[in-house]
């Protein structure tokens, strides 16, 4: 039983889904800006692996007396599961938090804000006195911020370019996943989704847009349809034998079904002739595109590109962090002149 409690715990059952969504930032990267350095890519994942690690303990400390009422919970939980006890456990998050942090700081600046920021989601997510896990709608905001940044660590581990940097993508991903964590921490039915109409419609829309962004405006349409394609197949294929998604072994078996599809579906580019037919469907989407701008009043068209090109003139986040500092220098002295 310890033994398989050291393989089976909150921390190891979610090391895969993070590796996942800190390499989506990679792979995306690699596609647009070039080829990562390994060694960077390495440090800033164990990095991240280790400072998330973090969250799920602290999960664990606040919870272990919910949690021990629990008869499926006490199979993996560090603290409920008598694993380690609560001093044990409170080491190991320090431990984890300073060298996490440490290792985080010498990556980049950026990369080290990030990670700061989600360990500090994080704690308004569980804390006794925030404990935002407990409404919806602040789980809602809450866990699509965690996720957005989860996503984007990876790419911002390697780079503080912006110009880039594939924002829709990162938000769709955010936002399934997010809606996939309310079903298993909710255990959605009919009544919850009616009571909260505006709410699921408004994460809806938003998912649809995001989707539909991505895949006409970033070069990898294929790799969109593809991640439609399967996990809903997986999903009926789980439905039609009666699966039940809230459950967290089967939200464990879920997640390791679909997480190579998020792999797989980019990599898959890298196959030359799937790649060739990716590059024939972008290049298609690109004509249709044209056609469509083309036909829109100059007046609108104006508007887009003073908007644009305001957006254009940061080049990297490094770029607004001077900015700001100029604006506020120039407030500063304007201020010391009177």
């Amino acid at each position: 039983m310890k033994i398989k409690k050291v393989l089976f715990n909150s921390i190891t059952i979610s090391l895969p889904k993070n590796m996942v969504q800190f390499l989506l930032g990679i792979i995306l990267f690699w596609f647009l800006l070039g080829i990562p350095d390994i060694f960077l890519t390495l440090a800033s994942l164990t990095a991240f692996l280790i400072s998330y690690s973090a969250v799920y303990v602290y999960n664990d400390i606040v919870d272990h007396e919910e949690d021990r009422k629990d008869a499926e919970k006490r199979k993996w939980k560090l603290v409920a599961g008598d694993m380690i006890n609560l001093k044990q456990a409170k080491i190991i998050l320090a431990i984890f938090i300073v060298a996490g942090m440490g290792l985080s700081f010498f990556i980049s600046k950026w990369f080290f804000l990030m990670i700061a920021a989600m360990l500090f989601l994080n704690l308004l997510h569980s804390s006794p006195r925030a404990r935002f896990k407990k409404s919806l709608r602040k789980t809602s905001v809450n866990m699509t911020a965690i996720e957005f940044l989860k996503y984007s660590c990876g790419w911002f581990a390697l780079t503080s370019d912006i110009s880039k940097f594939p924002f829709w993508i990162i938000m769709a991903f955010s936002l399934v996943y997010m809606a996939s964590y309310l079903i298993y921490k909710f255990k959605f039915k009919g009544s919850i989704i009616k009571g909260n109409k505006k709410m699921f419609v408004t994460i809806g829309l938003l998912g649809a847009f995001s989707y539909v962004v991505s895949f006409l405006q970033y070069g990898f349409p294929l790799s969109m349809i593809l991640l439609i394609v399967i996990p809903l197949s997986i999903l009926l294929l789980m439905k039609k034998i009666d699966i039940e998604f809230h459950k967290i072994n089967n939200m464990i078996v879920i997640e390791y079904l679909l997480l190579p599809v998020v792999i797989i579906s980019f990599l898959v580019l890298m196959v030359p002739f799937v790649g060739q037919a990716n590059e024939r469907i972008a290049d298609t989407i690109d004509s249709y595109k044209e056609i469509v701008v083309n036909e829109i009043p100059e007046n609108i068209m104006e508007h887009v590109d003073n908007l644009t090109g305001g957006l254009e003139k940061y080049k990297t986040i490094d770029d607004i962090q001077a900015e700001i500092e100029t604006g506020i220098e120039n407030i500063t002295n304007a201020t010391i002149n009177k």
